[in-house]
């Protein structure tokens, strides 16, 4: 008599995770594993002398999570008839006519990533910027200079754009070394520059150290990822821009276990997008001729949020008239003090929402709002969405 066939789905998740970012898609997968489970996993590691899963049909998948892959191994999985995910597909597997090209996918907005970073740079008051891609450039990375460049060029600055490497660079970090320092040292003082993921930005703080490039006072640096692995090792400690991996891992593997009982369910693409930067010593400058407004504005950005201040305390750090501060501020950072202070309180509002379980209620006493009323208020017309809808498309499961 046979053996009647196991209803546990048996996944597999045929995805490198040396990266942050594929890493929380794997914490997510997990997440969802863990409260609506069980699922067999058979994880692909990648370490040395791992036993691989070749055949996938004898092992009796049912679903699998893929990254990318060349075409062959492409074409066997689509043989297999059952439901796929694909994380993060290269343009080529984009194409209608690749093997996988039917399957939902993920996809993060790496020219979000750019113009949030050149935004953020744009707010400190840069006015010349640069940016350091991937050593092989990447898809990801030319989209990630791309939303960078154009954004900044739209506000009429200069972006100094770092050339491609030789094959000997690509391979050897002590090869491309000298040159990435040279390089850095014929910037121009101050420079913004934005490296393409925080890997790399660590070579360049690594770079800065050995040119005697002071940041963040000559260049400040951010990166992409904000894997704290790196950037609290860095010196200094690197700020990056913040992705959400884990809740679309989640959301992938909740469209996986439909599929794989047997609903119809369109094609989908996972889109997620950046939701803030996390400021460390490595961008905290404000780059401002004027001394007094700058010592202004780095108090707004120390204060704001965390503790209650108002107009007249930023006028007491000017030390001129109300008038006279209101017009020279106005004049030199193109926001009043009120609409600064009110910028920097709405970052830490989403910071609040996506890191932590806080209230709406608590984060608007924490922030020094009035009323949930009037924050809500300046949140839908800062952002085009409500913060219950913010927090639930940004927040870590």
């Amino acid at each position: 008599m046979r053996k009647p066939k196991s209803r546990i789905p048996q996944v597999a998740l045929l995805m490198q995770m040396s990266l942050k970012g594929q890493a929380d898609l794997l914490r997510g997968i997990l997440q969802f594993v863990k409260l609506h489970g069980p699922w067999r996993l058979y994880r692909m590691e990648g370490r040395p002398g791992e036993q691989r899963l070749l055949d996938l049909k004898r092992w009796g998948c049912t679903g699998i999570i893929t990254g990318a892959c060349d075409t062959q191994e492409a074409r066997l999985i689509a043989r297999l008839g059952v439901p796929v995910i694909v994380c993060e597909p290269s343009p080529p597997m984009r194409q209608p006519t690749h093997p996988l090209a039917k399957f939902s996918c993920t996809n993060l907005n790496s020219y979000a990533c750019g113009k949030l970073a050149a935004d953020y740079y744009l707010n400190r008051h840069y006015s010349q910027f640069a940016f350091v891609g991937d050593p092989c450039g990447l898809y990801w990375s030319k989209e990630r200079e791309a939303g960078f460049r154009e954004t900044v060029e739209k506000a009429g600055k200069t972006c100094h754009i770092y050339p491609q490497l030789s094959d000997a660079e690509k391979q050897d970090w002590a090869v491309e070394q000298p040159r990435l320092q040279a390089w850095l040292c014929a910037l121009p003082k101050p420079t913004a520059l934005f490296a393409a993921m925080d890997g790399r930005g660590r070579q360049v703080l690594d770079a800065c150290m050995g040119a005697d490039i002071a940041v963040p006072d000559q260049l400040a640096v951010l990166g992409v990822d904000n894997d704290e692995l790196i950037c609290e090792a860095t010196f200094p400690a690197l700020s990056s821009v913040l992705t959400v991996g884990q809740q679309t891992g989640y959301l992938i593997a909740e469209h996986l276990d439909r599929l794989m009982r047997g609903d119809r369910l369109k094609k989908r693409i996972f889109t997620s997008t950046p939701t803030h930067i996390v400021t460390r010593r490595s961008t905290d400058v404000a780059v401002i001729p004027d001394r007094h407004i700058a010592l202004a504005l780095q108090f707004i950005w120390n204060m704001a949020g965390h503790q209650p201040i108002h107009v007249p305390d930023v006028v007491k750090k000017i030390g001129t008239s109300r008038r006279f501060a209101e017009i020279q501020f106005k004049t030199v950072v193109g926001r009043t003090i009120l609409e600064e202070i009110q910028r920097v309180r709405l970052e830490r509002v989403c910071s609040l929402l996506s890191d932590t379980n806080l209230s709406i209620s608590e984060i608007t006493s924490q922030c020094d709002f009035a009323n949930e009323c009037y924050l809500a208020r300046l949140f839908k017309k800062r952002f085009g969405r409500t913060m219950s809808d913010y927090r639930a498309a940004t927040r870590d499961l």
